[in-house]
């Protein structure tokens, strides 16, 4: 998924679905290397850069490397840009708001 619609298109569900801009934004990714040293240079790079912070999950597969940021949906253009410089084999498979099970079940109390 090209990062610049995939902005767009979060920034339509994000706020078709009531979420205001305050709100967590979890973004999944996919990184294919040619080989398996390759993807462990591009991790330390990745965690060097002012993306680290976001990162909350990561998991290398062989030559594959998949992500997962955690972010404030303000910040979504910021990582995006910053992944597609950092890391330009990303491709981004995924954005959707992060829910958190506390607070599901808060609301669902009121």
């Amino acid at each position: 998924m090209d990062m610049s619609l995939a902005w767009v298109a979060s920034r339509k569900t994000l706020h078709g679905e009531g979420f205001g801009a305050c709100q967590r934004v979890r973004i999944l990714a996919l990184a294919h290397f040619v080989d398996s040293e390759a993807s462990r240079e591009r991790i330390r790079t990745l965690f060097h850069s002012p993306l680290g912070v976001y990162v909350s999950q990561a998991q290398r597969e062989g030559c594959d490397l998949r992500l997962e940021f955690d972010t404030a949906s303000e910040d979504l253009a910021f990582m995006l840009r910053t992944l597609k410089r950092v890391l330009p084999e990303a491709r981004v498979e995924g954005i959707a708001p992060r829910v958190f099970a506390h607070r599901v079940s808060t609301r669902g109390a009121s």
